[in-house]
């Protein structure tokens, strides 16, 4: 878990995201998966999309 902030019902949050592209070169996808107690969607997936 690399967080412990909570977000109230109905409110929003914000959360940071670095990624190291490091010598890769061209078009770079990454995903990043955000989990929460919320029932109806308890894992929502990130998508990163950039060009190095």
């Amino acid at each position: 878990m690399a967080g412990s902030s909570h977000v109230k019902p109905g409110k929003s949050g914000s959360i940071k995201v670095r990624v190291d592209f490091g010598s890769l070169i061209g078009r770079i996808v990454k995903l990043v998966d955000v989990f929460s107690n919320d029932p109806e969607r308890p894992k929502v997936t990130l998508t990163l999309v950039g060009n190095n």
